[in-house]
């Protein structure tokens, strides 16, 4: 009875006396939770804008077309998953080429990181404060995020957890007091094209494709069998509230307005008149729902993108044992937070201070990178076949 209550203790508390102490194992429910603010805060802002302009109407489609192609992907991981293609993934191997693609990928969730960071920067830049304040608010981010990943992956997907429905509750309260304000008429005065609509799910996969870094925590779960399906529960929920926010905007702006806007969703707060009027800036309430929702998703790639280098770069060699060993890999840990820390920061900063870049930078990442990282594990399959 004794070793059980202390068995049980070591689980719940840490050597420090913390609670919830790091067992390095997340729970369907905390992927679940984690994957839809992660898919749903990037996509909510870019899509909509994105789909008036190519498909109209037709965006809601483009968005159910997407998101049953990202299930398809996970499906097909999910069965060389268990015929064992993936259990080597991301860990430290031999083969060069493996250390190769390992980096490649480290470098292109890394990027994500940079460009979710350029975006949050910009919606607290045009929305709460002003330009001056840009150094100030990418170093504050880029701080917290780095504190983060010295914490490891049950304390970061444990916030989210506690956080999902008090973003969800007002979101869905904010969205139903807006379709007071929708058009239904607006949805009819839309055109679309079908090479505009073939790009529109093309660019819905990609987004919603991000749920594919489940390959690389689905060791980490407690129930690695159930991984993707939960992964697949944070597409639907995500592509759902997508669905609706674009249906929303439309309805409201119409398509030509709504293309041309950059933050559609936010200035949603100013058609959508809460009762009471208790504050002066009511658009604060969606700027913080999509302030946490664009930090979970760049915490989320600085922690894969740290990961898969550091994989990259482990080399199997003789380490000394004990005190010395540890004292080591944490200050190796350290130094490699603060370099990969000081790189998404300055990357972002050369974002902000040349115009126009950022657009460019987007381009590259959603032509190039974002689909050459889905190739990655296409690759890594025929090397390891060959091998």
């Amino acid at each position: 009875m004794n070793e059980q209550r202390e068995s049980l203790n070591r689980d719940i508390f840490d050597r420090s006396g913390n609670l919830f102490a790091d067992n390095h194992k997340i729970s369907l429910r905390q992927i679940r939770r984690s994957m839809t603010l992660e898919l749903f805060g990037l996509s909510s802002l870019m899509l909509p804008g994105y789909l008036a302009k190519e498909s109209g109407i037709l965006g809601v489609a483009a968005l159910g077309i997407g998101a049953c192609t990202a299930f398809f992907l996970l499906g097909l991981w999910e069965h060389l998953a268990d015929r064992g293609a993936f259990t080597d993934f991301g860990r430290n191997r031999k083969p060069l080429l493996h250390r190769i693609l390992s980096v490649c990928a480290g470098a292109g969730m890394s990027g994500i990181a940079v460009f979710t960071l350029f975006m949050l920067t910009s919606l607290l830049d045009e929305h709460l404060m002003g330009t001056s304040y840009v150094p100030v608010i990418l170093l504050s981010l880029t701080a917290a995020g780095i504190f983060g990943l010295t914490r490891g992956l049950e304390t970061r997907v444990r916030v989210y957890e506690i956080l999902f429905y008090f973003l969800l509750i007002p979101l869905v309260l904010i969205l139903i007091l807006a379709c007071v304000n929708v058009n239904p008429v607006c949805w009819t005065q839309t055109s679309c094209s079908v090479p505009g609509f073939i790009k529109s799910c093309y660019g819905c996969f990609l987004f919603f494709s991000g749920a594919s870094v489940i390959l690389l925590c689905r060791t980490h779960c407690n129930q690695p069998e159930y991984a993707i399906r939960s992964a697949r529960c944070g597409i639907l929920t995500a592509a759902v509230l997508n669905a609706a926010v674009y249906l929303i905007l439309l309805g409201v702006f119409q398509d030509k307005l709504l293309s041309s806007i950059p933050f559609p969703v936010i200035l949603l707060m100013e058609v959508v008149k809460i009762p009471g009027r208790f504050f002066e800036r009511e658009d604060t309430f969606m700027i913080g729902i999509w302030f946490y929702c664009l930090f979970a998703l760049f915490h989320s790639s600085l922690f894969y993108g740290k990961e898969l280098i550091l994989n990259g770069f482990r080399f199997e060699k003789k380490k000394p044992s004990g005190k010395n060993r540890k004292e080591e890999s944490q200050a190796g840990k350290i130094c490699f937070l603060l370099i990969l820390g000081t790189a998404v920061f300055s990357s972002a900063l050369i974002l902000h201070h040349h115009d126009g870049l950022g657009l460019l930078f987007s381009h590259a990442l959603f032509t190039w990178i974002v689909p050459g990282m889905l190739l990655i594990p296409v690759l890594y399959l025929l090397c390891r076949r060959r091998s």
